[in-house]
């Protein structure tokens, strides 16, 4: 998670963000939500410059429309490269500015 959420970051912050908002689906146990809220302050605090702001929030994904298409974008990615399978990829390209391959970020992702 430190990775994926420093690339981001670094990501946004290129793009001129000012405040940094995480937002999570809501996790049921209250003990394991306190853990990942932890693990990401740890985190936002290692990677933003000093003196960013950042809120981290939970919603509930079934009435957060903004959790569906991100869980939506992060399904089709996987599924196009796990499954070589890209008809739902397809639909999204043009929205995605880069995807992150576990070392690093790739840039914009490329049809095949």
């Amino acid at each position: 998670m430190g990775r994926l959420l420093g690339e981001v970051v670094g990501q946004l912050l290129t793009e001129g963000a000012t405040e940094i908002i995480v937002i999570t689906d809501r996790l049921p146990l209250k003990s394991r939500r306190g853990a990942i809220e932890k693990a990401i302050k740890q985190t936002l605090a290692k990677v933003l410059p000093r003196g960013t702001s950042y809120r981290v929030l939970h919603h509930a994904s079934m009435s957060a429309s903004l959790l569906q298409a991100a869980d939506y974008c992060n399904w089709a990615v996987f599924r196009k490269a796990e499954r070589a399978d890209d008809r739902s990829f397809s639909l999204i390209e043009g929205s995605i500015s880069f995807v992150f391959n576990g070392i690093g970020s790739s840039g914009p992702p490329k049809a095949e």
